[in-house]
């Protein structure tokens, strides 16, 4: 575990330094790119309705948002807004937006096609997947028409954060089938197959210059291990979420994995309108190996989660975590009267024995990691089963409260340094389900405040009521990866796994 811990190390300082050369190379034009996209039906044709980093893949090829976080400077950067100014009191950001830039069907990028697109996203009768980002928004107000104010309701210090996954359409196709984006590739609505694949052409009217690829294919293969046989023969160019159990083999055959992650972790969720009792959660918490999980389900390719806070960072709260104790787990159950009293392994509680709805995806490493947590559940006497579902049907069962436990993973923006993404009850992805009106308030503070100091005593609290009210089981902070093969050239990964800048993606 810990060499490969260094070779994962290796692995980043090799993409670092390709990306140094990289840009010293000549740049070949034209040719396509295949990326393996693992889910039955291929990504929204709609930027703004996608709902999960794959898919959001191909609205950053489609159209841009205002700004992005770029992870090698660790700042934020211009893309349709040239600049932005934020008022002495942190209510008011002003972006000033880059002139000339049209949207694919000819219409120039306005304030006005900000505005409303944000509005669009935020529709009350009618939100979309972005908006609890805007949730901090109050009037969306047109300067003039390249000028565009967002007023905010409240001080939220992180509010850039929010914006690199808000993406601007051209109002006028609202509701089309093929939404106008401004971004470096376009849908070729002949090619759009939602069980197959979607093909995106070169715009070359785009505002950053001329794609060098001709095309990008996103095809549909729900298996991982067919996804790596067409690598290895060069069929598909890119594969999204490899395990990290294949990095080294794939590495001897000369591709080029990208490993990404900050705020990206996975950890039990449990349904708190169903799983009432803190009792049975602590035990759930307390039963969960971290480690082991990060070795046997995901390559070694991560570290131990023990609280919310990112580790090392101003508000990581060090007084408070869950690490694996499953002596402590079955002193709680044993405290609790859940005895095995048919000697089948499985407590009963209330005179039933404890069977917890236990859902997964369908994908290799979800559904191992799945099984081991099952078996260690086990171990301490808490009985579960488990059905599996397509990438979609399971992302939406658990956001529907179809479950009592689930084995989920969630990237979240790099600031601040703490995962809550799925805890905000204004977000899409809130998928707890129970009300917690303390936490909220809490995490509605922290965001109002300017003070770091203040702020982290808030995100620390946080940090002890989940621990304490035991309202999921930390897991892993996981790294992921995405891999390239061996001709592929530029591609650049934000933390959240969203590659961008695809015109100036190339192959030679």
């Amino acid at each position: 575990m810990r060499s490969f811990r260094w070779f994962g190390l290796v692995v980043v300082g090799l993409v670092l330094v390709l990306g140094c050369i990289v840009p010293a190379m000549a740049q070949v034009r034209g040719g396509s790119l295949v990326i393996a996209y693992q889910s039955n039906t291929v990504p929204e044709a709609d930027p703004q309705v996608t709902r999960n980093i794959g898919a959001q893949w191909a609205a950053e090829m489609i159209t841009d948002p205002l700004l992005r976080y770029d992870v090698a400077t660790e700042t934020f950067v211009p893309v349709l807004a040239t600049s932005w100014d934020v008022s002495d009191d942190g209510l008011h950001y002003t972006f000033h937006l880059r002139e000339g830039v049209l949207f694919h069907n000819g219409v120039a990028l306005t304030a006005d096609a900000v505005a409303k697109s944000f509005e669009r996203i935020r529709d009350a009768a009618n939100p979309l997947a972005g908006a609890g980002l805007l949730s901090p928004v109050g009037d969306i107000v047109v300067v003039d028409p390249l000028t565009v104010r967002l007023d905010l309701k409240n001080v939220f210090p992180d509010f850039l954060s929010n914006m690199d996954r808000l993406w601007i359409v051209e109002p006028g196709t609202f509701g089309s089938e093929f939404p106008a984006g401004c971004g470096p590739f376009r849908i070729v609505p002949a090619e759009y197959k939602i069980d197959q694949s979607m093909v995106l052409e070169k715009f070359a009217k785009y505002w950053a210059g001329e794609p060098n690829l001709d095309k990008i294919q996103i095809r549909i293969i729900p298996d991982m291990a067919t996804a790596l046989i067409e690598l290895e023969q060069g069929t598909v160019d890119v594969i999204q979420y490899a395990s990290g159990k294949d990095l080294p083999r794939l590495q001897s055959l000369g591709m080029q994995p990208i490993i990404f992650g900050r705020v990206n972790w996975a950890n039990v969720v449990i349904n708190l309108s169903h799983v009432t009792d803190v009792r049975l959660r602590k035990a759930i918490m307390y039963a969960v190996d971290q480690q082991a999980l990060i070795d046997g389900a995901y390559g070694g390719l991560g570290d131990p989660m023990y609280r919310m806070g990112y580790p090392g960072t101003w508000l990581e709260n060090t007084s408070v975590g869950a690490a694996y104790d499953p002596e402590e787990a079955r002193r709680i159950l044993d405290e609790a009267g859940w005895k095995d009293t048919n000697k089948d392994g499985i407590r009963e509680q209330d005179g039933k024995e404890i069977d917890l709805y236990f859902p997964t995806r369908n994908q290799a490493e979800w559904v191992a990691a799945t099984q081991m947590i099952q078996q260690m559940l086990r171990e301490v006497g808490i009985g579960t089963h488990i059905t599996m579902a397509e990438r979609m049907p399971f992302y939406d069962q658990v956001r529907t409260g179809d479950y009592e436990i689930a084995w989920w993973l969630s990237n979240d923006a790099a600031e601040p340094p703490i995962a809550l993404y799925t805890w905000d009850a204004r977000e899409y992805w809130c998928v707890h389900q129970g009300k917690t009106p303390v936490l909220q308030l809490l995490i509605e503070q922290a965001e109002s405040e300017l003070d770091r100091d203040t702020r982290a005593a808030y995100y620390k609290e946080i940090q002890r009521i989940l621990i304490e009210e035991a309202y999921a089981a930390p897991g892993m902070w996981n790294k992921q990866v995405h891999v390239m093969g061996p001709k592929v050239h530029g591609v650049v990964v934000a933390s959240t796994g969203i590659a961008y800048d695809a015109h100036l993606w190339w192959k030679g």
